[in-house]
């Protein structure tokens, strides 16, 4: 190696040291915090704080998720649909700035629909379609997928364009149980 070599290797050796040094402070790295993490758990728990819906739930059990979100609304004197919760009382409804108000403080309280079901369930749909199927094996003419856009649910529409009572009926009686058959596939 040349004397003169290092001479001028001594500058870049130095600027490399110095940037290494601890007293620098370390680049900020995006990252991406795995699963099971407790970042990821509390915003996962932050997220699930609200009820769900089972899709094998009862009226019953729905309506004991109902009862935080129907206390929290009566909290601001108003039924869960946002009226005065007593019509009779002689006070005026609500202004359109008290039943937001409502609502919003409320909604953490509000079911959430079965994940089956859930728009934000990337297989809600393929969900809905083995529903479907399992609706028209049971002999519902008239039934199909309905996902409303700005819906929280896939849905199912019944009776076709004419309202066909059977398919109606029959659809009606038969969904729980296609619902059900089709989430353990």
């Amino acid at each position: 190696m040349k004397k003169g070599s290092l001479k001028k290797a001594t500058p870049a050796l130095l600027l490399f040291l110095a940037a290494c040094s601890s007293s620098a402070k370390p680049p900020e790295v995006a990252s991406i915090t795995p699963p099971g993490s407790s970042a990821a758990a509390a915003t996962s728990a932050a997220q699930e704080q609200r009820p769900r819906e089972r899709i094998d739930g009862t009226p019953e059990d729905y309506e004991a998720l109902l009862g935080p979100y129907n206390q929290c609304m009566a909290g601001f004197g108003l039924d869960p649909k946002g009226a005065r919760a007593a019509e009779g009382s002689g006070r005026p409804q609500p202004t359109r700035e008290e039943q937001d108000k409502a609502l919003k403080a409320c909604e953490s309280k509000m079911p959430l629909p079965p994940w089956e079901k859930d728009v934000n369930n990337p297989e809600a749909l393929d969900f809905a379609n083995r529903v479907v199927q399992c609706l028209r094996n049971k002999g519902v003419r008239y039934v199909e997928v309905s996902n409303e856009p700005g819906g929280d649910t896939v849905a199912y529409a019944f009776g076709g364009p004419n309202n066909d009572a059977a398919s109606i009926t029959l659809g009606l009686e038969h969904v729980k149980e296609c619902e059900i058959a089709s989430s353990k596939k």
